[in-house]
């Protein structure tokens, strides 16, 4: 993974503090002049300094620069697809217990906001497979990863594949499925997967983490199903008062977190999702 200098080069992605801490984003370009409500700076003034340099504005006003962090990328990247937000990031991070050393497959490579989390919890020694179909979104995350990390990690695979109808990754130790429909893809990995690997499901709606269920729970290679939804409330304390914000970040997904498990007495059995989707009822009691 490429090393980050110590000082302001073009390409890096910045955050612009002004004296009442509102942030302006911003990845530095030679000859750009950025724009705070207003008021103006070049971007020249900032390339080669260090982090944290108080410079000053066009109209002289204080303006403190520092590297955006992986939430403020996350929420001000260019985007080709809706995003996965930090609250949700740092669950699948910590619920899918990904490690240094780790082989991550993901589908559903969208703007690179998982991407990256995953990148920075694996290290250098891990690897994160990227599953994505749609070309331009490949190029957009290439590009969003490229002014974050300085430079494409090499510990980085984006396999241009339907992983509906494709997988190639055996020995996988985390799966994490950004899809319309993750259950149809589960049938095709779960043999690939070594036990003990964890498992989640990024899903927007309840029925859609009813059909994923359900379908886990036929293929009885899983235990431990869990579903979370995160809810984000920041507060504010000043002098004379102790108080929630009036804004926060409510529904984003819901998050399914499982565990591959081996199941030696019954195989597993695509045809459980026709029938779902058929409406069938199924016969899920052990033989």
């Amino acid at each position: 993974m490429a090393e980050k200098s110590k000082l302001f080069a073009a390409g890096n992605p910045v955050i612009f503090l002004d004296k009442k801490e509102r942030s302006f984003y911003a990845v530095l370009e030679v000859d750009k002049i950025q724009n705070i409500r207003g008021d103006f700076i070049s971007h020249d003034e900032v390339i080669g300094k260090k982090e944290g340099a108080v410079l000053f504005s066009q109209r002289n006003k204080p303006v403190r620069v520092f590297r955006a962090t992986l939430t403020e990328q996350v929420l001000y990247m260019p985007r080709g697809a809706q995003v996965v937000y930090p609250k949700d990031i740092g669950l699948i991070i910590a619920y899918t217990d990904i490690f240094p050393g780790a082989k991550v497959v993901e589908a559903g490579l969208g703007s690179g906001a998982l991407t990256s989390g995953l990148l920075r919890a694996v290290g250098e020694k891990g690897m994160v497979v990227s599953y994505e179909i749609r070309e331009d979104f490949i190029n957009n995350a290439t590009k969003n990863m490229n002014n974050f990390f300085g430079g494409l990690p090499e510990n980085h695979m984006i396999k241009n594949l339907d992983i509906y109808e494709n997988f190639e990754d055996a020995d996988t130790d985390r799966l994490v499925l950004d899809l319309p429909e993750p259950w149809k893809a589960l049938e095709n990995i779960t043999p690939h997967l070594r036990p003990g690997a964890l498992v989640c499901c990024y899903i927007p709606t309840i029925l859609q983490v009813k059909t994923c269920v359900d379908t886990m729970n036929y293929l009885r290679c899983f235990s431990q199903i869990q579903i979370i939804e995160a809810l984000e409330r920041e507060w504010k304390v000043d002098n004379i008062s102790v108080r929630p914000s009036q804004r926060m970040v409510g529904h984003t997904a819901f998050l399914i977190f499982a565990r591959r498990v081996e199941y030696g007495v019954k195989p597993i059995q695509p045809a459980k999702t026709a029938r779902l989707q058929a409406g069938e009822p199924g016969n899920d009691s052990e033989d």
